[in-house]
């Protein structure tokens, strides 16, 4: 074998390394295409959470206006999370599965 035909057998190996080398990171590395599906899936679902709490954000942007406008409505929370009641009113206190 001559000097030449071995370069070139050589050159023609160390392409095909780093043709596979390239391919690999590519296709597998930290910014290759799996990763970049991933990172897509991801996207799906970070962006279905973020129209979630943007939904409930509208919500209580709503609960918030109508609590500014309507003194029923902050007596309604008052009684259903805060507890409270009138003085001159009597709490009856029924259990659970109680059908008298």
């Amino acid at each position: 074998m001559s000097q030449g035909t071995s370069k070139g057998v050589f050159l023609g190996l160390a392409l095909l390394v780093a043709n596979g080398w390239a391919q690999y990171l590519l296709w597998f590395g930290g910014q290759g295409l799996v990763r970049w599906r991933q990172t897509e899936k991801e996207l799906i679902t970070v962006r279905s959470e973020v129209n979630e709490v943007e939904g409930r954000i509208q919500e209580l942007k709503e609960e918030i206006r109508l609590l500014e406008k309507d003194p029923a409505a902050v007596e309604g929370v008052a009684r259903r999370d805060l507890g409270l009641v009138y003085p001159d009113e009597i709490i009856f206190i029924v259990p659970n599965g109680f059908n008298h």
